[in-house]
């Protein structure tokens, strides 16, 4: 369960790239790959922050949470749950050379924020096409997938990279109050390149609520260190 330690009402809005975005590499015409970018999500992952499709909310102050008095008047006096905040990523290659993803940059607009642009390493292959007639042949259309006679039939895949890495713990000491509660658009880049050196950017939007949460546990109660 997820409560804000603070009175705060806000609007988390969602701001998700609909049908995913990119651009193309320095191929010629019709064999210039392209990379995009599908969606956000947080299966899989055991996080203390909330993180959906379209926007995360990230605690950015660890309090203390206290459990309610037992029949001998002790309590129990424990950290609340702390972490770095993580979402995973799809893409799509809609070409035929597989893209190796090798960075990403994360750009949020609001001034006041109290970062700057940070720059994470990464490292994962965005597979291109393939042929469903033609085990592990790489296409971009039917024409590629051709056995004797017979057009066969180029497919593309969705790739998911698990656990990238959102808010860092130095990020979350250096969040201004000033922002506490609000929904903040923020960008995201995604970099790579394929065996043949062209250079592709698949480009993101996403929401970060930033505030003071309580992440204690049903019936324990947070409280200020």
């Amino acid at each position: 369960m997820r409560r804000q330690f603070k009175s705060i009402t806000y609007l988390a809005l969602l701001t998700i790239v609909a049908g995913g975005c990119g651009s193309t590499g320095s191929g010629d015409g019709n064999d210039a790959t392209i990379l995009r970018f599908r969606g956000f999500d947080s299966k899989g992952i055991t996080q203390a922050d909330s993180v959906s499709g379209g926007n995360a909310d990230v605690d950015v102050v660890q309090n203390l949470c206290q459990s309610s008095a037992t029949s001998g008047g002790q309590v129990m006096v424990t950290d609340e749950l702390f972490t770095q905040t993580v979402v995973n990523a799809t893409f799509e290659n809609d070409e035929k050379l597989d893209i190796s993803l090798n960075r990403y940059d994360i750009h949020i607009a609001d001034p006041n924020v109290g970062v700057g642009d940070v720059s994470y390493p990464m490292s994962g292959t965005i597979l291109g096409g393939r042929c469903a007639n033609a085990l592990n042949r790489p296409c971009a259309s039917e024409l590629d997938c051709v056995v004797g006679t017979t057009r066969g039939n180029c497919q593309f895949s969705l790739t998911k990279l698990d656990s990238l890495l959102l808010v860092d713990l130095d990020t979350k000491d250096h969040v201004s109050p000033l922002v506490y509660g609000r929904g903040l658009p923020i960008n995201i880049s995604f970099f790579g390149s394929d065996i043949v050196g062209n250079q592709y950017v698949a480009r993101a939007n996403y929401t970060i609520t930033f505030d003071n949460f309580c992440n204690c546990s049903t019936g324990e109660l947070c409280i200020a260190r």
